[in-house]
């Protein structure tokens, strides 16, 4: 099959669920249907971005829409834990000119495939990585993101089912309109995002959605 040559900046994210062999079959089936509907979500954002899943367990997306890279990540990771508290993901993402893309993901070659697989592979306590090939870029977000990794891995999977409706509005969404959609008190919703950081995440995107941008 022939090979798309794009000279553009692309992202890749690159990911796989954290103890999948203990998942039962429901869990599974659970978890694999909800990184389905998150892809689904991110086509709909840009039509040229791609995805797949390997083995069941990995999970991998070409992003067109570079400046959303990392809304793309931490909506994934929000997803899945906020299904429970046996779920989790590690993600390895990256950012590169040049590549060679293909129909299928798992075909497509370029720098950005490989900082990201590699990042991916290298990873031992952290579960979120990030790589770029404009070092100005990786380096001004390394700290930030070691930070959101951390405010991930603690945020229970309540606070994450809060957060999750956030990631998937283009617009702002009131919390009142949350909290009757969750069945909660709006009282309950402000504690819950307050305690899981919304606040510096939601600054944090905007401002790699900004860096980012201003650099492709």
């Amino acid at each position: 099959m022939m090979a798309t040559e794009s000279k553009a900046p692309i992202a890749v994210i690159s990911g796989d669920l954290v103890d999948s062999t203990a998942l039962n079959r429901d869990e599974y089936e659970r978890v694999l249907a909800e990184i389905k509907t998150i892809q689904a979500h991110i086509s709909q954002a840009h039509r040229a971005n791609q995805h797949s899943i390997i083995r069941g367990d990995e999970f991998q997306s070409v992003i067109h829409d570079v400046a959303n890279a990392l809304h793309y990540v931490v909506m994934y990771r929000v997803a899945i834990k906020a299904l429970g508290k046996p779920f989790d993901c590690r993600i390895s993402f990256a950012i590169a000119e040049q590549a060679d893309l293909r129909e299928a993901v798992s075909e497509s070659m370029g720098q950005a495939f490989v900082l990201s697989g590699r990042g991916l592979k290298a990873m031992k306590n952290q579960r979120l990585a990030f790589f770029c090939a404009n070092t100005d870029i990786e380096d001004r977000f390394a700290l930030l993101i070691r930070y959101l990794d951390r405010q991930l891995s603690d945020a229970t999977s309540r606070q994450c089912e809060m957060m999750l409706p956030l990631l998937q509005r283009d617009q702002p969404l009131p919390y009142g309109e949350l909290a009757a959609a969750l069945g909660v008190a709006n009282a309950t919703v402000s504690k819950s995002l307050k305690a899981a950081g919304w606040g510096l995440i939601e600054a944090l995107l905007a401002e790699f959605q900004q860096a980012v941008g201003a650099h492709v």
